[in-house]
């Protein structure tokens, strides 16, 4: 039996859960599951005041704000299910922060884009999923959410095994990983 994990990291709004969308696809008809740290937000969330209007909001970008314990038992139980090939992609903002999430990677992956970019299609998204408004999505982005990816996330580039753009198409991306991933499980 041979699992892989993979490990998908970047900014809000970098390009994640689409690429791990494409290369979910690729991968067919390897049984693949997938996990968005999204789903382990902690409630309440811890809040924060933030630095450049002293305005208190919930903190979805802070290692506090993720169930980390939850996380890793959902990644341990996808490794120990089945009895074929499997790969299981963790994909969110926090993957390479944990070190105990780390280590159970086999390949780390981190998709950069330019904040302006991230944000604007933080906008688009927030926008068209949950009906906020422009202002809203931009105000919390400045004040609150890029603070905590550049204090905690951001630099976690530095423990990807490999970095894509997620201003470009991910078809090449995904070939290598691809190749990577069916070579690993021969």
């Amino acid at each position: 039996m041979s699992h892989l994990t993979i490990g998908i990291a970047g900014g809000s709004g970098s390009g994640k859960s689409t690429f791990a969308k494409i290369l979910a696809e690729r991968l067919n008809p390897v049984k693949t599951v997938m996990i968005s740290t999204d789903g382990f937000f902690r409630r309440p969330l811890p809040k924060m005041i933030s630095p450049s209007s002293g305005r208190e909001y919930e903190d979805w970008n802070s290692p506090e704000s993720i169930d980390l314990e939850k996380v890793i038992e959902a990644v341990r139980q996808s490794r120990q299910e089945g009895d074929e090939s499997q790969v299981v992609i963790v994909e969110g903002l926090s993957v390479l922060y944990f070190p105990e999430l780390v280590e159970m990677m086999d390949l780390k992956i981190f998709i950069d884009l330019d904040s302006d970019e991230r944000m604007y299609r933080r906008i688009k998204r927030n926008m068209k999923m949950w009906g906020v408004p422009m202002e809203e999505v931009a105000d919390y982005y400045l004040e609150s959410a890029k603070f905590g990816e550049e204090r905690y996330f951001l630099p976690t580039r530095r423990k990807a095994d490999l970095v894509f753009s997620g201003a470009s198409d991910f078809s090449k991306p995904a070939s290598v990983v691809e190749a990577w991933a069916r070579e690993q499980m021969k």
